[in-house]
């Protein structure tokens, strides 16, 4: 009985539909479904339509004058709700953030491929290879799948979390935080847009709040890697250590990573040439022209 109810039922809906006898589409017979398109109603034409005179709007006020409805959130001209709340919290606009790289990502860009993990690593290679979206103040290395990071590489990032460095340098790598500005960030990323008449930007010193960071070796800092083993060489004395004044110190000797830059000899040579050919220029008081 079940079966034979069933079939029945097929055999209706079949019939309902009967696609063969429906009607070829063509461009001649297009046309909407029944419904789909209303005529507009026609408004003050007399009372008997039943939308004359006012057109369906009533007597005076917003409503019949507006054509559009009120905005969100107005009261009808007393202080709104929002306004009686008071404000919470704030937005730091001197907020950094960094665009974060997991590990599980990075030991995926390396087994498919694009990412050469032979060769060091830093956020040229990483913007190259596509493994983040646009960098605004730098990448930050974090430990998310660490588990299937097995790659030793050389990278180099803006900071890095903890557990990301223990992973890297257990798997015998080398991870170094650096510090770009703008400038030095574009110059990075972009070097193309750089000439050779004019070179790349000399690279900035970071800020007073971000030197502590980068001096610290926990952070695997580029200041103490660079600059401090070439101050530390000339003492020759271990035990250094970051003092309050966030500079390197050493037992009995100062190191200080803050030295005048050196003007460039190029502009020196050209500034004198020029001086030279106004002082040839200048009479003296006996001559005349």
């Amino acid at each position: 009985a079940l079966l034979h109810h069933m079939a029945s039922n097929f055999t209706w809906v079949r019939k309902a539909l009967n696609i063969f006898q429906l009607p070829r589409i063509k461009l001649n017979n297009l046309q909407d479904l029944p419904g789909a398109k209303q005529k507009p109603h026609r408004v003050g034409r007399g009372p008997g339509s039943g939308r004359g005179k006012t057109c369906g709007r009533g007597h005076k006020g917003q409503g019949q004058r507006n054509k559009k409805a009120v905005r969100i959130g107005f009261e009808g001209g007393q202080t709104p709700f929002y306004l009686t709340v008071p404000k919470h919290g704030f937005k730091n606009k001197f907020r950094v953030e960094y665009e974060p790289l997991n590990l599980g990502w990075l030991q995926y860009l390396i087994d498919s491929g694009r990412i050469n993990a032979s060769h060091p690593i830093n956020m040229y290679t990483l913007k190259q290879a596509g493994a983040v979206g646009k960098i605004k103040h730098g990448i930050k290395l974090l430990g998310d799948g660490a588990e299937f990071f097995k790659a030793k590489v050389t990278i180099e990032v803006s900071k890095a979390s903890q557990k990301a460095i223990d992973i890297v340098e257990a798997n015998g790598g080398e991870i170094s935080t650096s510090y770009y500005n703008k400038v030095g960030l574009r110059a990075h990323l972009k070097p193309e847009k750089y000439d050779d008449c004019v070179g790349l930007p000399r690279r900035a010193l970071p800020k007073k709040k971000l030197m502590a960071y980068y001096l610290n070796p926990e952070n695997r800092g580029y200041l103490l890697k660079e600059k401090g083993k070439e101050r530390l060489k000339e003492g020759g004395i271990e035990g250094a250590y970051l003092g309050s004044d966030n500079r390197v110190h050493i037992p009995g000797k100062r190191v200080t990573l803050y030295s005048p830059p050196s003007p460039p000899q190029e502009i020196d040579k050209i500034s004198e040439s020029n001086t030279h050919e106004t002082n040839k220029n200048i009479p003296t008081n006996g001559q005349q022209h």
